[in-house]
C-alpha cells in the first residue's frame, strides 16, 4: 500500500506519497496542525489526530474522511 497526503484540498502543493500510514499522518500532522499564536488569532484550530499505534487506522480513516489522504494499492 502506498499512501498520498495531500494537506492542501483545491492544489497540489505539498502533496507526498508515502511507503507507511505512520509517515503520512505524521506529515499531514506537521503541515495542519496550528501554529505558534494561531489560537489568538483565530476561533478555531485544527486538532491533528493521534498517531500512536493503537488509534493509527482512526487517524487514517480520519484524513480519509475529509479528503487529505488517499489510499493507492
Amino acid at each position: 500500500m502506498r499512501y498520498i497526503a495531500k494537506p492542501s484540498i483545491c492544489n497540489n502543493k505539498g502533496m507526498k506519497e508515502f511507503a507507511t500510514a505512520l509517515e503520512a499522518v505524521v506529515y499531514l500532522n506537521e503541515q495542519l496542525s496550528a501554529k505558534e499564536g494561531d489560537e489568538e488569532r483565530y476561533d478555531y484550530v485544527f486538532v491533528t489526530p493521534k498517531t500512536s499505534p493503537k488509534q493509527l487506522k482512526k487517524s487514517v480513516e480520519d484524513y480519509m474522511n475529509i479528503g487529505k489522504l488517499i489510499e493507492v494499492n
